[in-house]
């Protein structure tokens, strides 16, 4: 199961199409003062210095056409379809070239002070026709675009039929960002579509993010609450095989990315189809990354990312190798990438479909993540219910690894790290044909160098017979060092399947309700560092996936000096003493408390998904020796469903020691809170002038 790199080829060709797009040097002269300009698509007019309040301009290009570099165009609410010929005679309803300039959406034109997308939906709409935005920078400092509050919709962009790759293939149906500095935020990109061209040459060409492709974007390029939903990258047909697909949603390639609050939803990669042998240069008809793709010397840094419902579908090949399909939520090739607060849930990998030939045809890789010669740091993440799945081979079936996640390095010595994260009833199943293999229903590991930390990896899947593992499978070289986890309810052949050449290093686990705990011939330590018991996983069955442990689960207070402060959920790891394995910490009441003048106020987030039969809560409180008890009576005190709480009558600068309990309506204890121990007092927190 080792997959050709494609991107060797298909960087080389990005370069030179970089390299190679229209060569024209617009002077930049910075405004000597930033103008405010308007669009309004019902009252206003492209006519004269149009863009004031009384004569807006008609068009987003219109007031483009007349700003000046640093000057802010407003776009009242109303759908937005022009027809411009931007680079190379590329159609657009906006183009911007060599420009500095910020957009912003959401106005009225009775209410040009306060912008509200929700309310005065803002949206450019390419028809299915054209490409919605296309963003060029002659250098990574010649033009920047902020851009906020507006929808790109139906964008369309298909490459040439024939030519070099540079015209069949295609870039960013909703918008493509070339070179310049992009900030963009409170935005949508819907039904937006990049095709590669159906040629007549060896290959198809291919299409990279349907709805937003960034290409040598600079540092400081931000994405902060944008959604991406229905988006396609499709490769183009050709005679020897299907073109690639790359990035349903999001395409970056050599960017510069930081960002936050990105959520992705039922975007597609589909890799276009072939009649011939279904290779040219050592490339297959593959589709990486559903929902995103980050490749090629990007550096990416994201935070509270959701991916759900995204897929990745091979290209097939009748006569030949079908394609495969990697990272049906995100796809990382040659990339370093950190991403903190994940949720990858319900997407899926699919190999395409063909006679397959040779054994590595038409792959299934990595139903949620596929992470390929990447530094990788991934923490706070949670993989649930993904599945990848090989494709049909009339003389071999498509192998199929990494329902959760697949992570892959042949060469180098990049490491791919996860902490705090729920690896959970994830699935990897073949297609049909004769048995090639596979496994890791959680994680396939090939080759790559992998540290997971603080780890759940539970209730994954693989097919009854001709694959292994079915947590975590590693093969070619490959090492797996597992601390302060658990490994739990994996029903066929071995939790951790290793190959004889391959090692797993294991500290301080928790195995429990394997069919085997580990396996395959491989090289094991510390399995005498494995600990029984069980998790007590609140509802890890469908559909509610829950595996956060509950009271009297063996993994709480079993880990040893983690180094990790928080869990999956950001809960502090020493509220409740020593720490817990696994992804979750055990806390189902937090408590805080603020001090004042003979007073304090309590608050206390309650997690009820682990209070079952909650009633009310009481407050547990003592005093030092001579201090006054609390007004509102002796300890406990019905708080009743209340979270917070006021404390008075309170003896300044004396200790009280404070917990909240969780009880049922028998007054039984269900749970209890931290323990705090904390004064009252009015002293002011005084800060001096600065004396100059």
């Amino acid at each position: 199961m080792k997959k050709t790199t494609s991107i060797l080829l298909f960087s080389a060709v990005i370069f030179s199409f970089l390299i190679g797009s229209t060569a024209q040097s617009t002077s930049i002269l910075a405004a000597t003062q930033a103008t405010i300009r308007r669009v309004d698509g019902a009252t206003g007019a492209d006519t004269g210095a149009c863009g004031t309040a009384a004569q807006p301009c008609k068009t987003i290009q219109g007031a483009i056409n007349i700003a000046a570099n640093g000057d802010t165009i407003l776009v009242a609410a109303g759908t937005y379809q022009d027809n411009e010929s931007c680079l190379d005679g590329a159609p657009a309803v906006v183009c911007l070239i060599n420009r500095h300039l910020t957009i912003l959406g959401g106005y009225t034109n009775t209410n040009w002070n306060a912008a509200n997308p929700t309310a005065n939906p803002t949206i450019i709409d390419g028809q299915n026709v054209r490409r919605v935005i296309q963003f060029w920078g002659i250098d990574s400092s010649s033009a920047s675009l902020i851009i906020q509050g507006l929808t790109i919709r139906n964008g369309y962009f298909q490459g040439a039929s024939s030519g070099g790759t540079g015209q069949t293939f295609a870039f960013g149906g909703g918008m493509l960002a070339d070179r310049g500095l992009l900030v963009a935020r409170d935005m949508i990109f819907e039904n937006n579509t990049a095709v590669g061209g159906n040629t007549s040459s060896a290959y198809g060409g291919a299409g990279s993010g349907g709805g937003l492709a960034l290409r040598a974007n600079p540092a400081g390029t931000t994405l902060e609450n944008i959604l991406f939903e229905n988006n396609e990258a499709r490769g183009g047909t050709g005679p020897t095989r299907g073109g690639l697909a790359v990035g349903g949603g999001l395409y970056t390639f050599d960017a510069q990315l930081s960002g936050s609050n990105l959520t992705f939803i039922n975007n597609q990669a589909i890799a276009g189809s072939g009649n011939g042998s279904g290779t040219v240069d050592g490339l297959k008809a593959d589709a990486q990354g559903g929902g995103a793709a980050f490749q090629v010397n990007s550096v990416v840094n994201l935070q509270n990312i959701t991916a759900t419902g995204n897929q990745a579908i091979g290209g097939d090949a009748p006569n030949g190798d079908a394609g495969g399909a990697f990272g049906g939520g995100i796809f990382t090739e040659l990339a370093t990438v950190t991403l903190e607060n994940i949720n990858i849930r319900e997407n899926s990998s699919t190999g395409g479909d063909g006679q397959n030939p040779n054994k590595d045809g038409s792959l299934g890789e990595g139903g949620g993540l596929s992470l390929s010669h990447s530094n990788t740091t991934i923490n706070r993440a949670t993989i649930m219910n993904n599945s990848t799945k090989g494709g049909d081979g009339t003389i071999y079936e498509g192998a199929s690894g990494g329902g959760g996640v697949y992570s892959e390095r042949f060469s180098g010595n990049t490491t791919t790290i996860f902490i705090n994260t729920i690896i959970g009833s994830n699935t990897a199943n073949t297609g049909s044909g004769s048995g090639v293999g596979g496994g890791g229903g959680g994680y396939f590991v090939n080759g790559d160098d992998v540290t997971l930390l603080h780890t759940t990896l539970a209730n994954n899947q693989i097919d009854a017979s001709g694959m292994q593992g079915s947590g975590i499978v590693v093969i070619n070289s490959g090492s797996v060092t597992l601390s302060e986890s658990i490994v739990a309810n994996h029903a066929i052949d071995n939790a951790i399947y290793a190959q004889g050449n391959n090692s797993v290093s294991l500290t301080n686990n928790l195995f429990n309700n394997n069919n085997q705990d580990t396996g395959g011939g491989g090289t094991f330590t510390g399995t005498g560092s494995i600990f029984s018991g069980n998790p007590n996983f609140v509802s890890p069955g469908s559909p509610s996936y829950n595996f956060h442990i509950g009271a009297g689960s063996a993994a709480i207070n079993q880990a040893n000096g983690t180094g990790t402060a928080v869990d999956v959920d950001n809960h502090s790891r020493s509220a409740f003493g020593a720490p817990d394995v696994g992804a979750d910490e055990y806390a189902p009441i937090i408590l805080t408390v603020t001090p004042g003048d003979g007073s304090l106020t309590l608050f206390w987030n309650a997690d009820v998904a682990l209070l079952a039969g909650l009633d009310h809560y009481e407050i547990v409180v003592s005093q030092a020796g001579g201090a006054s008890p609390p007004n509102e009576g002796p300890s406990p005190i019905n708080a009743g469903a209340n979270t917070t709480f006021s404390l008075t009558g309170l003896t300044n600068n004396a200790n009280y020691t404070i917990t909240i309990q969780a009880r049922n309506s028998s007054n039984g204890l269900i749970a209890s809170s931290n323990t705090l121990v904390i004064f009252p007092t009015d002293d002011l927190i005084f800060i001096p002038s600065i004396l100059r």
